[in-house]
């Protein structure tokens, strides 16, 4: 098989690379206004305008040379200008990664790496904790998701990146980490083990009535994601297990070759799991092989709109082949395909080559897979957390009291409006709250208020809110 790989990049992540754009933006506008003033001038012998010349190396070259460079970037010119030409095609899924920034992609995708085993976004406190992998030394140590690391061993992480969050967790296999947490405006210490962790497929048994069913979760598609999940299968059908649930959110993709093999478990031979139409040559279409399968009475996908990919290829097989019911938001939309190409410093172009298609033909790229159930599903997302700098009292207006009503109200706090305005009920919810959480009882918000106000409803989200999407598959089975 060719190999594809399928995932997206975070808009986030697009974010971080305007500032190289920018440079090389300007300096082409400057070389191409300079090339159209010596041909109104009737200049053949600029070496700008010269038949022979290679514009990207003339760039290069100008660059390198005579360019004063004033930034702070961390990032090398070469790369910097690499950046930018790659980011200049508009295309999000294509990019240019350093040999550290093409091992880390690696990493990421196959799911097996050297830590505790958590997912975390950055806050200004530390690292706000979204999800802690089944079976790995954080689930072992009692780390929930919803937690804030505000500390790893006893020294702040406040306003840390989240590249030196996760090198001052990571370490040596065996070795022990300190990480003081703040768990529903509650603090606490917990000594994590780190291991060996492999997070891209978890598993387990539920029941429902008297029928049980197996969830499976995957979490990427990497080198050894379409074992595990064999291994997985082989068990459920071992337990004679009747429905299968398989929960793809927040999967932004990975490999084809794990997305088709995995497929190739559930769906008889000869069926047409996918079609990808490269740029150069004939459509190509993907069917299953002949190999040992596992059928279940019914199946279930839970996807949300961070379902991607490689997600979505195997949401659109099994929901149009073996009809399984699609259970939540609609996916993402990313209908192409990528290869890569490594340099001999071992950097890598990674770019869009070919679109894929479900077995019927269609085209998600843009539009996503619409659910058979549609569940919307809370997530700290879902809320601003904002920019603390000041404190915040009675009369005033600000965006920053807005995203204070939208937690107050999650909640349950009973706040009149939410506009931004610091009104009487907003003092009086924020005041509740405030003695709930044994804070200073002054009805003035800063940034200690935040912080904990964030930790609770993190906690909230995570530990007391029901999970809709699974509760309506239990619906369905039922």
């Amino acid at each position: 098989m060719d190999n594809y790989n399928f995932e997206y990049e975070q808009k986030k992540k697009k974010k971080l690379k305007k500032g190289p754009l920018y440079v090389i933006g300007c300096l082409l506008c400057l070389v191409i206004g300079m090339g159209a003033g010596y041909f109104l001038r009737g200049s053949q012998t600029s070496v700008a305008t010269s038949k022979e010349t290679n514009i990207y190396d003339e760039i290069r070259q100008t660059l390198e040379n005579d360019f004063l460079d004033t930034t702070d970037s961390q990032m090398s010119l070469k790369e910097r200008i690499l950046n930018g030409m790659v980011y200049g095609l508009g295309d999000p899924h294509t990019s240019y990664l350093s040999q550290e920034q093409s091992a880390a992609f690696t990493t990421s995708v196959n799911g097996s790496f050297q830590g505790i085993g958590v997912t975390f976004t950055t806050v200004d406190e530390g690292g706000l904790i979204l999800k802690v992998y089944q079976n790995t030394p954080a689930a072992k140590a009692g780390v929930l998701a919803g937690d804030m690391i505000t500390k790893v061993e006893g020294t702040s992480i406040a306003g840390y990146t989240s590249e030196k969050i996760k090198n001052t967790i990571q370490g040596e296999s065996g070795s022990e980490v300190s990480l003081h947490i703040l768990r529903d405006g509650k603090e606490l210490d917990l000594k994590v083990k780190r291991e060996s962790v492999e997070t891209s497929v978890a598993s387990q048994i539920k029941t429902v009535g008297k029928e049980k069913v197996g969830y499976l979760t995957i979490t990427t598609f990497g080198e050894r994601t379409s074992d595990l999940v064999e291994g997985v299968l082989k068990s459920f059908q071992k337990e004679n297990v009747k429905h299968l649930v398989i929960d793809l959110r927040d999967n932004s993709g990975g490999y084809l070759d794990a997305a088709h093999n995995i497929l190739d478990l559930l769906i008889k031979d000869g069926e047409v799991l996918f079609r990808v139409e490269p740029k150069q040559g004939k459509e190509q279409v993907y069917k299953a092989t002949n190999r040992e399968k596992y059928t279940f009475d019914d199946g279930y996908i839970l996807v949300n709109g961070d379902s991607a990919s490689a997600s979505e290829v195997v949401t659109a097989a099994l929901k149009e082949v073996l009809g399984y019911k699609v259970v939540g938001e609609k996916t993402y939309g990313k209908g192409t395909a990528q290869t890569q190409k490594v340099f001999a410093d071992s950097s890598v172009l990674k770019y869009t080559n070919a679109k894929w298609l479900t077995p019927k033909g269609d085209w998600v790229n843009g539009k996503g897979i619409k659910p058979d159930y549609e569940v919307k599903m809370k997530s700290i997302g879902d809320f601003h957390v904002g920019e603390m700098k000041k404190s915040y009292h009675f009369d005033q207006v600000d965006d920053n009291v807005l995203f204070m009503q939208e937690k107050l109200k999650e909640l349950g706090y009973p706040v009149d409006r939410e506009d931004g305005y610091f009104s009487q009920k907003t003092k009086t919810a924020l005041e509740t709250f405030e003695k709930d959480y044994h804070l200073k009882v002054d009805g003035i918000y800063d940034k200690n208020d935040s912080m904990i106000l964030l930790s609770a409803l993190s906690y909230h989200i995570y530990q007391k809110t029901i999970d809709q999407g699974y509760q309506k598959v239990e619906e369905l089975i039922k």
